[in-house]
């Protein structure tokens, strides 16, 4: 579906939401839900996939173009693995987003990585014309994509075989009426292409689903531990990372619901607990105005994480919270992958409990919950969590949270900030409960 008649369709049912929030969701959902995420429809586009990968001429050479997001780099890198499943030896191109391109180089299963994407929340001019080039450059036996906002007529030409996500999308939304399906991108994604390949050969490795992934080189690592140093962060002392910024309104716990979640952590966990606040990117200095809102009393308790911190940085600093908490946002998957160096000489704790509060966007999707069925865990040892705030007018249409225009924000009207800070002194008591015995 191309952007111009994406923007069309998604603001007609904000408007429609506007008007008529309850009415409108039921609307919406009746309408899309069982025609679009019917049977007939999901085994027609499989269907038409199977045909498309059985034109293929050979397996040498792929292909994998994830949406241009920083999140999505890391969700899609379990694409690569189903490739290699197969074909070993082949060689695999992973288009990704520059900024993030630093915690993904190193993965075994691309042959290059190759950061293209300049990190707008729509693909550029710029972008579209550089995937063009590689595809028509790069002789690719097939190329795989998972943006919405890149068409493969964009992109390659006719003879070009080109499967994109899109056409898995009929499934996905049929798995959402299944109750212990796992549902998220990243893992229906590798099911989307080891599936499709499957039809054509036989897996050399059975290797499964790898879960997220991360990797940091040593530079990182030494200035994450810099600033824990720098922060007064103690060994063993509990950590709350808190990640307040969103990309979208839509995905943005408001600001009264976050000074009221950090009000009761801050006032709730035990003594010694250090909190890190992201000072904010998109919500420029939210983190100033939380710490602000705090009793002066509790302030002490808080350190700023500085925008200017960069990525790789941010993303070691994690590894030192014993829970992170976010809205659906790029550091949620950060938080939720699994982190090693890539020089093999440094190691990561990989203890980092995932709390996610979700808005707009379906939370099976691209939230991470080790307590329910149909979710994905985190791939941490530690337990992840996934809330959903009550709306009355969500519904499907809500996933494309990029092209939604309503004009009143009802994503986040009942969010119990009680129940929430509860799950995270829960887990820092039964830590210590654990350390003391």
């Amino acid at each position: 579906m191309n952007t111009r008649l994406q923007k069309v369709l998604f603001a007609g049912t904000s408007q429609l939401t506007d008007a008529f929030p309850v009415l409108g969701r039921h609307v919406l959902d009746g309408m899309i839900r069982p025609t679009y995420g019917s049977r007939a429809v999901a085994a027609w586009y499989a269907r038409r996939n199977r045909a498309e990968v059985r034109r293929v001429q050979g397996f040498r050479r792929f292909l994998v173009i994830p949406d241009i997001h920083i999140g999505d780099a890391v969700m899609s890198e379990s694409w690569l693995t189903a490739i290699r499943d197969f074909f070993p030896d082949a060689e695999i191109d992973y288009v990704i987003n520059r900024t993030v391109a630093p915690l993904i180089e190193g993965t075994p299963d691309a042959t290059r990585v190759l950061p293209l994407f300049s990190g707008g929340a729509l693909p550029s001019p710029d972008d579209i014309a550089g995937v063009r080039a590689l595809i028509r450059d790069g002789r690719y036996d097939l190329c795989f994509c998972s943006s919405p906002f890149i068409d493969a007529s964009e992109v390659a030409p006719p003879a070009q075989p080109f499967l994109h996500l899109m056409s898995h999308g009929a499934a996905i939304l049929r798995n959402e009426a299944d109750p212990v399906q796992i549902n998220h991108f990243s893992y229906q994604g590798y099911r989307f292409v080891h599936d499709l390949l499957a039809t054509v050969a036989r897996p050399v490795r059975e290797s499964g689903y790898p879960g997220l992934r991360i990797r940091f080189a040593d530079g990182a690592i030494a200035d994450s531990r810099a600033f824990a140093a720098a922060s007064g962060i103690a060994t063993g002392a509990p950590v709350v990372m808190l990640n307040p910024d969103c990309a979208s309104k839509y995905t943005l716990l408001p600001f009264d619901r976050q000074a009221a979640l950090l009000r009761a952590l801050t006032a709730g966990a035990p003594a010694e607990t250090l909190f890190l606040v992201g000072a904010g990117h998109t919500e420029a200095g939210i983190g100033e105005r939380l710490l602000t809102s705090l009793p002066e009393s509790l302030r002490s308790r808080v350190r700023i994480v500085p925008a200017s911190l960069p990525l790789a940085t941010y993303a070691a600093v994690i590894d030192v919270a014993d829970v992170f908490i976010s809205g659906d946002t790029g550091p949620l998957h950060l938080a939720a992958a699994r982190r090693s160096a890539r020089s093999g000489a440094d190691g990561f704790r990989n203890r980092t409990a995932v709390l996610s509060i979700f808005g707009a966007t379906p939370p099976r999707m691209s939230g991470y919950d080790s307590t329910q069925a149909g979710y994905l865990a985190a791939s941490q040892d530690a337990p992840s969590w996934c809330y959903q705030a009550g709306s009355p007018c969500r519904n499907v249409t809500c996933v494309n949270k990029l092209f939604k225009t309503c004009a009143t924000v009802r994503c986040f009207e009942e969010v119990n900030t009680t129940g929430l800070a509860a799950i995270v002194i829960g887990h820092l008591q039964r830590m210590n409960g654990a350390t003391q015995h």
